[in-house]
């Protein structure tokens, strides 16, 4: 089996460099945030000459190059990147492996009609093919088309330019042997250890016994030496290719009006623009698809595309232009459904962040909704629940009046809490005996299956001044999965559901 394996050298560094061109002059580094206690996370090789490495601090970094520049590239763009590639790379091969940001495996199976080179002892058009790929996006990097998915990372990271195509198991074995292990991800301090013994390149230490490198460097080094010496199963594990945001509307009547058409078109463009904007895309091009329905019965496919004046996430421009083109152009029959997707471009950080400052929700118009619903059904038809001191479960809380809609404020957690959700009155069950059972006790009826775990007692009491009242709280698991909340009330000698637990 061919496999190709392509290395990104530094992509962050590159994907900087892609939007400034002009700084390919200067010494670059990465830092994780833009402050003098920064961390370098890449440098470049202006830099490193410098003596400018990973891991220093960025008031260090300028210390030894004082014409240094830094940036700092977020997660997401970075994210971002990583979906432009696969998507360019699966369309050179249906199985694509990404790994550490910059590192993407291809599998070469099934390529001999478009590439027959492939299965031969060249596979030269293949990796050039890769290599045009990247250079559309304004990327670099080396591709290796070998055997093994270990072995052709290796040499990518030893080569870090052009294409090199290894004709036979021989040839790769001999090329990984020889790649120092400076070029690849390995622990500094492993990598110090062994270059103290004398070992720099990864044939050197395949030489060395198994069994001393578990015991003496632990299970890492072992996980290496296994694959560098071929004694570890290291298959290709690919991805599916990106999925392109689209949206289907289907329509309960056939719609023949314009203006109600656009409207329902503009719920299904704002959401494909969400779906755009949180991969960092933009749009270029909008298809619009309208199935129409004719009298006879007959349907008729209607597709249009619109295209922005430059890639765009604002929807009401993309809005204005498809009423235009519907409005200039109506559709020749009633419309009963509607399919829109894009073409994109990576988004730039101005159009992200003016997409992200919009917020999902508009406190003003939910406010209007509910002042209208105040108007028609009265003032106490919009009600939020209120803690309270209550001794019961079904006193703890009660309802008040809600004036208007405030921003949610939830704090972080780090477990998902459980809900409790409780009945208005509690539910008296069938008659039963006070001891609970696991063994077979119906609670909710056939479809939610018998109880097979039980936890309690939790006893409330008291009331005594009043009503003495005496529970004992228990928490019943179905067997469908459903968890019930139930006690026994002593005094009324009667099982009761209390609510659920979610």
């Amino acid at each position: 089996m061919k496999v190709a394996c392509l290395d990104l050298p530094a992509l962050p560094l590159q994907l900087v460099w892609r939007k400034e061109p002009d700084l390919r002059a200067h010494a670059v580094v990465v830092i994780d945030e833009d402050r003098p206690q920064g961390t370098v996370l890449w440098a470049c090789e202006r830099a490193r000459a410098a003596g400018v490495l990973p891991g220093q601090r960025y008031a260090h970094a300028l210390g030894l190059h004082r014409a240094l520049r830094a940036r700092v590239v977020p997660p997401e763009q970075i994210d971002a990147a990583i979906v432009e590639l696969r998507a360019a790379l699966h369309a050179l091969s249906p199985r694509v492996e990404p790994g550490d940001p910059g590192v993407f495996w291809l599998d070469g199976d099934g390529l001999e009609r478009i590439f027959p080179d492939v299965r031969g002892p060249h596979g030269q058009a293949w990796g050039m093919a890769i290599q045009r790929a990247i250079a559309q996006l304004s990327l670099s990097g080396a591709v290796v088309i070998g055997f093994s998915r270990f072995a052709t990372y290796a040499i990518a990271r030893a080569t870090r330019t052009g294409v090199t195509v290894l004709r036979s198991d021989i040839d790769e074995r001999t090329a990984a042997s020889a790649v120092p292990l400076s070029r690849l991800d390995v622990d500094p301090k492993l990598r110090d250890s062994l270059a103290r013994l004398g070992v720099t390149t990864l044939g050197q230490m395949v030489r060395l016994p198994g069994g001393g490198i578990l015991e003496r460097f632990g299970r890492e080094a072992h996980r290496l030496y296994q694959l560098a010496a071929g004694e570890r199963w290291d298959p290709l594990v690919p991805m599916a290719p990106p999925e392109a945001p689209d949206e289907h509307i289907v329509l309960d009547d056939d719609e023949h009006d314009v203006e109600r058409l656009v409207f329902v078109l503009k719920g299904a463009i704002d959401r494909l623009l969400e779906r755009l904007a949180a991969r960092g895309r933009a749009l270029t091009a909008l298809h619009v698809e309208l199935t129409l329905r004719h009298a006879v019965g007959n349907t008729e496919l209607r597709a249009d595309v619109i295209k922005p004046a430059t890639p765009t996430l604002d929807g009401r421009s993309l809005v204005r232009l498809v009423h235009l083109r519907l409005t200039g152009m109506p559709p020749s029959a009633p419309v009963n459904a509607a399919r829109v997707w894009a073409d994109d471009v990576l988004a730039t950080r101005e159009q992200l962040a003016m997409f992200a400052s919009k917020p999902r929700r508009d406190l003003r118009a939910a406010n209007e909704a509910l002042a209208r619903v105040r108007a028609e059904l009265g003032d106490d038809a919009v009600v939020r629940a209120v803690l309270r001191d209550g001794h019961l479960p079904e006193a703890s809380f009660g309802w008040e009046r809600l004036s208007q809609v405030v921003p949610a404020s939830p704090k972080p957690q780090l477990v998902r809490p459980l809900v409790r959700r409780l009945y208005a009155k509690p539910q008296m069950l069938p008659p039963q005996a006070r001891q609970v059972r696991d063994d077979g006790w119906l609670l909710s009826g056939l479809e939610h299956g018998a109880v097979v775990r039980i936890l309690g007692p939790y006893v409330v009491s008291g009331g005594w001044w009043q009503h003495e009242l005496h529970r004992e709280y228990h928490f019943a698991e179905l067997r469908r999965g459903d968890c019930l909340w139930v006690y026994y009330d002593r005094n009324r000698r009667r099982w009761f559901c209390q609510g659920a637990v979610e």
